[in-house]
């Protein structure tokens, strides 16, 4: 039951960087993520408070809200990437955690799977331009996230995307991500303390 759980940013480019670590990785590892759990609810229910809705926080930058239906989906789709890795080879997860209630809910859900964590980062420069030329995400999320997503996490890995490229980044996840099985096949008594997910930095 293992997992690649990939973290960061709005346009930090995780849904790339997962797409090819899926081909890479063998045996075949299924794939899921955050916009795959916003897709399951219907369109009447995004930017809806029962659903998914955006505002301005304390810091008056752009906000993503849960509503009870919104946060109960997000929920499952923690429960059911779970089942996944129960089901597979492994999963790969494209997420952005940005509430303390949520990496909460992550560790409940992944309790009992071994969890390979991955700090996406890129410079906020160029998280906005990549979210201005994609042209499908509102203006001002990659800022009102960038400070937020890696709070409270402690990660097996971090990668910066800013300028490296695509098949560097992807690269460096694999060959770690190979060596962590690895030292989990050789040291099973390991399992206890890496098979905790979105461990506290503090």
């Amino acid at each position: 039951m293992t997992v690649v759980f990939l973290n960061g940013c709005t346009s930090a480019g995780k849904t790339s960087v997962a797409r090819a670590l899926q081909e890479m990785l063998h045996p075949a590892h299924v794939r899921t993520g955050i916009d795959d759990a916003f897709a399951m609810l219907p369109l009447k229910l995004h930017n809806h408070p029962d659903g998914f809705f955006f505002d301005r926080d304390s810091r008056g930058e752009v906000r993503l809200n849960n509503g009870p239906v919104g946060l109960a989906l997000l929920k499952a789709h923690a429960r059911m990437a779970a089942a996944l890795a129960g089901v597979s080879a492994g999963v790969i997860l494209d997420e952005v955690v940005l509430e303390e209630v949520l990496r909460d809910d992550w560790r409940e859900a992944l309790a009992d799977c071994d969890v390979f964590m991955v700090g996406v980062h890129c410079a906020l420069p160029e998280l906005e331009r990549r979210e201005v030329a994609r042209g499908d995400r509102l203006i001002g999320q990659a800022r009102g996230q960038f400070d937020l997503v890696h709070v409270g996490m402690s990660y097996d890995l971090e990668v910066d995307t800013t300028s490296t490229t695509p098949a560097e980044v992807v690269s460096r996840i694999a060959d770690a991500y190979q060596r962590w099985r690895l030292m989990l096949a050789s040291s099973p008594t390991l399992s206890a303390g890496i098979r905790t997910p979105l461990r506290r930095a503090d």
